[in-house]
């Protein structure tokens, strides 16, 4: 009998610790996932900090560059992509209570809790603006006529150039082309081939805007003129890359064939709309945004909006 409680009390006390055992676990697990959601709330509340910094110097350079120059082309600083950088330092201050000498005052940064920035800045007037398409409540024939001409170049049906400017003029206020082609597609007037191949080469801006003839890509710059082929345009891009145009009239006097006596409207050699991409990295916390900054005339810049992606 006393050898069979001795048995059952061995058995009760494994059970007992084995319960606490896990009970201690669930416990240290919970109190490990709260704190890893917090260190990720931190991270991501930095990564958000730093997002706007990056927004705020892209508006500095914008100014910077208003004030040295009337032009806007491919080969200016605000144009440069900037690589994956490291912000942090590598060596921050030693923790409090450790020695301050020369050699223990400073500590390497562990890993996950450096930060990185990355992105580029666009010009959104290289792209055919699709605010504008309609003047009060007719179209304006001069700018679907551009958007025509870029269905062509692109092989798309020339009618979704008139199909896009009559959804525009029914839809109250469109955020971006991503909206306007998810509009269409279930209306069943745009797929999303189409829609794919049409992305690169339009933007939706806030107001009517001409288009940079100094950074659109071939296939715009065909759009923009009556009668130039996507190789004309191809080599009118080549050549602005040796000596942009400073004006209008001097990417009329390069085309071939009679493009040049024929200029364009709607088009312009510099800027006031510009997209800002950029990528933060802060530990675990990773947030890509993607911000619209208008110029004025004066230089002043204003952040119109900002997404996190």
């Amino acid at each position: 009998m006393a050898r069979a409680q001795r048995g059952v009390a061995i058995i009760t006390a494994l059970v007992v610790v084995a319960a606490a055992t896990v009970a201690v676990s669930a416990m240290l697990w919970r109190e490990s996932l709260a704190v890893r959601k917090v260190e990720n709330q931190a991270a991501l509340s930095e990564a958000r900090w730093l997002a706007r910094s990056a927004i705020e110097w892209a508006r500095l350079v914008l100014l910077q560059d208003a004030r040295t120059s009337t032009v806007d082309h491919l080969g200016e600083i605000w144009a440069l992509p900037l690589a994956e950088t490291r912000v942090t330092d590598d060596l921050a201050a030693a923790q409090p209570g450790t020695s301050t000498t020369a050699e223990t005052s400073l500590t390497p940064f562990a890993d996950n809790d450096a930060a990185f920035v990355s992105g580029r800045m666009q010009d959104a007037q290289a792209r055919i603006n699709l605010n504008g398409l309609i003047n009060g409540e007719q179209l304006d024939e001069q700018r679907v006529g551009m958007l025509e001409r870029l269905m062509t170049v692109l092989n798309l049906k020339k009618d979704l150039a008139k199909d896009i400017a009559e959804r525009m003029g029914h839809l109250p206020r469109v955020a971006n082309f991503e909206a306007l082609a998810k509009d269409m597609a279930d209306a069943g007037t745009m797929d999303a081939t189409s829609a794919q191949r049409l992305a690169p080469f339009v933007v939706i801006l806030p107001v009517p805007t001409p288009v940079n003839l100094n950074t659109a890509p071939p296939e715009v710059l065909a759009a923009c003129f009556a009668d130039l082929q996507l190789d004309g345009a191809r080599a009118l891009a080549r050549s602005r890359s040796q000596a942009w145009f400073t004006q209008v009239s001097d990417a009329a006097g390069r085309l071939p064939g009679t493009s040049g006596q024929n200029p364009p409207g709607n088009v312009s050699v510099n800027t006031n709309y510009f997209e800002v991409e950029g990528r933060v990295r802060v530990g675990r916390a990773d947030l890509q945004i993607v911000a619209l900054i208008e110029r004025d005339q004066s230089g002043s810049t204003r952040v119109r909006s900002m997404v996190e992606r």
